[in-house]
């Protein structure tokens, strides 16, 4: 996955490495990550954890996830060209179609194919993270002591960003609040429940070999636990009313009846877990 035209930057040198097919090196997800806990969602529970390849970046620089592209019906093609998994990765690929079709942009744009991204530390990290979120929803340190920990969900949201050098730095680094900009509902981290919403903020791409006119976008699995209505530059969120330890909201939103836009304040209080390829239809 590549930008849609070389950086302007970019040495011939470098350049011409983007079109060369990359050495695979392996990559583990470590013992100590269970993705088969039910919490997870469906999609990452299938996941393989085995055999798993160093995702390689178009200009040469060091990547710390593993990254497999999610074909059409008939296999699953590591960026390298390895076709493997069989039925599963037919299973993963109908999944991802059901979310494209939910996201409501399925009308506009086709869906090409996917990039599943696995990080290590990234995965960690979330899970630690959900570990702490539940421990301050238990209702220990509420006034009204009532435990809250049915409200954390995990949940599967969209993400656009404007430079495809950027999904590759998401997918390495995480989500990064000190770049959010517009800041409607508060300065950190938005994700949308619409596909069509997030093709907004999306980028340009090119996927060597397919002449098409490709575009990216992130889903990511999100931590949503209470959430308020945001404000425009609101930093941090506020405190919860029912709180005596001064604890403040996960997350803040659009609008509290029907939120489509959900933000995040917290570092890994989210995790990229595919890069979705689509093609406008017009």
């Amino acid at each position: 996955l590549e930008p849609s035209e070389a950086p302007p930057l970019a040495s011939a040198a470098q350049t011409a490495a983007a079109r060369t097919p990359p050495a695979r090196e392996p990559y583990g997800l470590g013992a100590n990550l269970a993705l088969s806990e039910a919490w997870w969602p469906e999609l990452l529970r299938r996941w393989p954890s085995d055999n798993l390849a160093r995702a390689a970046h178009p200009l040469g620089r060091s990547l710390g996830f593993a990254a497999a592209r999610v074909a059409l019906p008939g296999g699953c093609a590591a960026p390298g060209g390895v076709v493997g998994e069989g039925g599963a990765c037919a299973a993963e690929w109908s999944a991802l179609c059901a979310l494209w079709s939910q996201g409501g942009h399925a009308s506009k744009a086709h869906l090409v194919g996917a990039f599943r991204v696995q990080s290590r530390p990234l995965l960690q990290g979330f899970a630690a993270t959900r570990q702490a979120m539940l421990a301050r929803l238990s209702g220990e340190d509420s006034a009204d002591g009532s435990d809250r920990t049915d409200q954390l969900q995990v949940r599967l949201l969209w993400h656009g960003t404007k430079a495809a050098g950027q999904l590759a730095d998401i997918c390495n680094e995480g989500f990064d609040r000190a770049r959010a900009q517009v800041c409607a509902f508060g300065k950190g981290c938005y994700f949308a429940t619409s596909a069509a919403y997030s093709d907004k903020y999306a980028c340009d791409v090119h996927v060597p070999g397919d002449t098409r006119p490709l575009r990216a976008m992130l889903v990511a699995a999100v931590l949503v636990g209470e959430y308020t209505q945001g404000t425009h530059g609101m930093y941090p969120p506020p405190v919860k009313p029912h709180s005596r330890m001064g604890e403040r909201y996960e997350n803040t939103c659009d609008n509290l009846s029907k939120p489509s836009i959900l933000v995040t304040f917290k570092d890994h209080q989210a995790v990229p877990v595919y890069v979705m390829v689509y093609s406008p239809t017009k």
